[in-house]
Parts: C-alpha cells; sequence; structure tokens
C-alpha cells in the first residue's frame, strides 16, 4: 500500500513533525481510500550541509539568494 518519504531539513518543534505525518497521511487516506493500517509516512531529515540548490549547500551564508540563480554566470 501506499508509502510516502519526505526529505526535509530538520524540523525542530517534535509537534510540526507528527501533525506532518498525520497531514500526509490524511490526505493519502482522502485522495487514496487505502486504509490507514497500510499507509506509511518516513520523514528523513538531511543537514543543510548535505543538501543544495543550484549546487549552493544549505548552510552558505547567502543560500537564499544564490540557490536561486538560473545560471553559473549568475
Amino acid at each position: 500500500m501506499p508509502f510516502i518519504h519526505v526529505t526535509t531539513w530538520p524540523v525542530k518543534d517534535e509537534v510540526q513533525l507528527i501533525n506532518l505525518h498525520e497531514d500526509i497521511t490524511y490526505a493519502v487516506y482522502k485522495n487514496t481510500g487505502a486504509p490507514l493500517d497500510k499507509i506509511s509516512v518516513v520523514i528523513t531529515e538531511v543537514p543543510p550541509s548535505r543538501w543544495s540548490d543550484a549546487g549552493i549547500p544549505g548552510n552558505h551564508k547567502e543560500f537564499q539568494t544564490k540557490s536561486r540563480r538560473k545560471t553559473y554566470e549568475e
């Protein structure tokens, strides 16, 4: 049955993770009709230093702007 794997940066609030599990499970249940006991959700937390967008590591001080680049010339 459904197996959902979410990868995200570390979440500091455990309640947020619990709510995320529940919300994802509900969305899958509502949209597929799969039995609740057959829906598995795994959340993997990846440190920013091990994640990059546009080749810029998430822990780079200018990640917010540099990770939006479209070409290497920017």
